[in-house]
């Protein structure tokens, strides 16, 4: 563990620094084994003392102790039924949750760069309409948007992406479709929610409506949920705990989610996001749904002493995703 010194000239023994003030951090390094001791004398159950250190060495234990905040009492000290093995049951069960969320958001990001890409294209009959700031609300978040996209070209360009190395070496500029590949997930979300009344088909339709069509929904729906879809897919791809998460991003429920998820509390835990996933697989793909839910009634059988509760699953969740 490193000292937290905010500067570089600051000692061990917190010497003033340039600005007249000093910080040295009030504990010293640990061990891993006195880590451990750390938290059997806090209250956990700890049957091997090496193999809760070898955990930890891999895991560290600022992160592990993320997944042991709902074991604990008032007074910082753990309930008297906890255990180490349930503290690694919790991380194992968080990380396969990650992934299972990871997989059943691709489709959703990969559709949404295609139907951005598409009707943005073929209603303006521009292959550089993303650029062009007439299509957008605030001239300033396009600004931004199109800064990061051409970072993400340049990086591409540099690591011989072929679909960036070739329009840019024939033509000079990255179109749309293929602009798209190199987007994140953020902005295309960004991009599809400050899209203006000006991006039309010529017979009037709005671009934000031909693109929420394709999801079988409406945009105030798709903006909110592609948002929300987008900072859960962030929190799995950076390896963040979702175990006990309050989501600060929330979606907007449809009326009879709302009905499912009927304390406040609920809705900004993770089910609402299992929720807003199986709305539009049920919407896109329903044939894919069944699987989807059948592997995440698996996952938590494989963990049947994880608590539900801290993310936000009712009692009544399994026959909510299966009868769907």
């Amino acid at each position: 563990m490193m000292n937290s010194d905010s500067t570089p000239h600051a000692s061990a023994q917190g010497e003033a620094n340039q600005a007249g003030s000093f910080h040295t951090y009030p504990k010293p390094p640990a061990s891993f084994i006195q880590q451990v001791g750390h938290m059997a004398r806090r209250g956990l159950t700890i049957p091997n003392v090496n193999a809760a250190a070898a955990w930890l060495s891999d895991v560290n234990y600022y992160r592990a102790s993320g997944y042991w905040l709902t074991l604990l009492q008032p007074d910082g000290t753990f309930s008297h039924d906890s255990s180490f093995d349930t503290v690694r049951s919790i991380y194992a069960f968080d990380s396969e949750l990650r992934m299972w969320l990871w997989s059943a958001i691709a489709p959703i990001e990969i559709k949404a760069r295609t139907s951005f890409a598409y009707h943005l294209s073929v209603s303006t009959g521009s292959a550089m309409s993303y650029e062009d700031k007439r299509y957008f609300k605030d001239a300033h978040l396009h600004s931004k948007s199109l800064d990061i996209i051409r970072k993400e070209r340049d990086r591409a360009y540099g690591e011989g992406v072929p679909c960036v190395v070739h329009n840019m070496n024939e033509y000079g500029v990255l179109p749309i479709w293929a602009a798209v590949e190199i987007m994140s997930m953020g902005t295309v979300s960004k991009m599809y929610g400050n899209l203006s009344d000006a991006a039309t088909y010529p017979d009037g339709k709005r671009v934000r409506d031909a693109i929420a069509k394709d999801f079988s929904m409406s945009h105030i729906y798709l903006e909110s949920w592609l948002r929300h879809l987008t900072y859960i897919r962030n929190l799995c791809a950076h390896h963040r705990r979702v175990y006990n998460r309050t989501i600060t991003t929330r979606p907007k429920l449809l009326r009879a989610d709302k009905k499912l998820l009927t304390h406040d509390s609920a809705r900004n835990r993770l089910f609402a996001s299992v929720t807003v996933i199986m709305r539009i697989y049920l919407s896109v793909w329903r044939d894919d749904w069944p699987r989807l839910a059948k592997n995440l009634i698996s996952l938590t059988e494989t963990y049947p002493d994880v608590d539900l509760a801290p993310i936000g699953f009712p009692r009544e969740w399994r026959s909510i995703i299966e009868t769907n």
